[in-house]
């Protein structure tokens, strides 16, 4: 609580997307199902599709931890193969006009900014995912900067944790997130970090934890409400 306490009030947030802002969870595991399905009939290879609580344990991960769980043993490193059958499908269905987002975000991340506070985005897919989840979804207009694994100079969600401090040239900033990268990432920089509540990952050492309501969020890092 102390880490936290020194960064607050916070000029930089960095949020997560997929299970922090973006709810993933009411459209990934028919479309993960439909996309091995397919793969398995385009490739010949067995693959018994997953389970909604396997589909969504992987959202959140980077490259071969989304994809290679859904491969049989010796088929793993198709990972690839898979996402190019995927991709497609998951690109039309954020791109549809249908707001995925969780409630409140779309009055939160405006009203961050408002008052003064900085926005950025940082996420373990790739520019074809990232560009979709921008315009498809308007994370673009609502945030200053979107990171992802394929923006300059990022390997890893760390680096987007930094690029986004170096661009908002800020002192006092917080990570908010679901899963173990965004933790593992906030904790390499010694920032403080909020954890998105779930049931697929247990954060215990998170300076705040957040149900998702925004005046909780916004009250936990000592900033105004929204009127």
């Amino acid at each position: 609580m102390r880490n936290l306490q020194q960064h607050l009030p916070p000029e930089l947030v960095v949020f997560d997307v997929d299970g922090t802002l973006h709810d993933t969870f009411r459209w990934w595991a028919p479309v993960i199902r439909s996309g091995v399905q397919r793969f398995a009939e385009q490739s010949g290879v067995p693959i018994v599709l997953p389970s909604d609580t396997e589909a969504e344990a992987v959202v959140g991960m980077k490259d071969a931890g989304v994809w290679a769980p859904f491969l049989p043993e010796g088929h793993k490193h198709r990972w690839q193969e898979l996402r190019a059958v995927v991709l497609p499908m998951e690109v039309e269905i954020v791109s549809s006009g249908t707001d995925y987002l969780f409630a409140g975000v779309r009055a939160l991340l405006p009203h961050l900014r408002s008052i003064g506070v900085k926005v950025a985005l940082a996420s373990n897919c790739r520019a074809t995912y990232m560009g979709a989840m921008q315009h498809g979804q308007g994370l673009a207009a609502l945030s200053d900067w979107q990171f992802c694994l394929d923006s300059d100079g990022v390997e890893t969600k760390t680096d987007m944790l930094r690029l986004a401090q170096q661009a908002a040239r800020a002192e006092r900033v917080v990570m908010v997130g679901d899963r173990e990268p965004d933790h593992e990432a906030a904790r390499a920089l010694g920032w403080p970090f909020v954890w998105r509540r779930n049931g697929r990952c247990r954060i215990d050492d998170a300076e705040l934890v957040w149900d998702g309501d925004p005046g909780a969020l916004l009250h936990g890092l000592g900033l105004p409400g929204i009127d």
